[in-house]
């Protein structure tokens, strides 16, 4: 199953899955401050700009794939319906995950 999602999304979609989850299980490891020397750069200087990067990357792709859609034949149109639910997945849970982390460097605090 997991060779043929990466087949039904194409390379590049798949790269973007593969930095998505690497980012994902890097969140529960940013503390907030920065480590410059171990492996605690990636959660804490690497992870949040790639993040934030993302966070635009991913609205933008999923415009763009609802854009082909309208031309698209009804099979080609099936697959890209589920690439926007899978990226839409992948997207919820980034931000989900790096919540914490960006009301921690924010200093906001919802419940006080």
């Amino acid at each position: 199953m997991g060779l043929t999602v990466f087949k039904h999304l194409g390379p590049l979609r798949s790269g973007l899955a593969i930095l998505t989850l690497m980012v994902i299980a890097a969140a529960p490891f940013a503390d907030g401050t920065v480590h410059m020397h171990d492996w605690r750069l990636f959660p804490s200087v690497i992870a949040p700009t790639i993040v934030m990067m993302l966070v635009f990357t991913f609205p933008l792709d999923l415009t763009m794939t609802r854009i082909f859609m309208q031309d698209a034949e009804p099979d080609e149109r099936r697959r890209l319906a589920g690439v926007m639910r899978f990226e839409g997945v992948l997207l919820v849970l980034m931000l989900a995950a790096w919540t914490p982390f960006m009301l921690k460097v924010l200093d906001f605090s919802p419940f006080s």
